[in-house]
């Protein structure tokens, strides 16, 4: 990454290198992701669901579970069991959830469908 680049002047010296992802959907709605490579992040501190600041992201994956296979082969964990969304149950498709913690310490909601049907016909 260019040395001049933006990031470098916002964050101190001791910032060497890092990587970047942009994203952004259709309306508009940006997502920035950073790796810090020099320094590397530091081990985060044990899972805390009371803690402020963002909980968890969710994604829409058709595989959940080899979703999180994948995070957790990559240094991640598995958070509790994979469940059946309430709105989901007794369809023919088995649809299902699961939590997991990547590497870093965020924690991922994994469903195979939509958030749409997930909170459809709820009581």
């Amino acid at each position: 990454m260019d040395p001049c680049a933006p990031i470098f002047r916002v964050y101190d010296s001791k910032l060497h290198k890092v990587k970047l992802a942009f994203l952004s959907t259709g309306n508009g709605i940006g997502f920035e992701l950073f790796q810090f490579i020099d320094p590397p992040m530091s081990n985060p501190a044990a899972f805390d669901y009371t803690r402020g600041g963002v909980f968890h992201v969710a994604v829409t994956d058709p595989d959940p579970e080899a979703l999180c296979e994948r995070v957790v082969k990559a240094g991640g964990r598995k958070i509790g069991e994979t469940v059946t969304p309430a709105s989901c149950e007794g369809e023919s498709v088995k649809q299902v959830a699961l939590y997991c913690q990547d590497p870093w310490g965020n924690v991922i909601e994994a469903c195979s469908c939509s958030f749409e049907r997930m909170m459809a016909n709820r009581d």
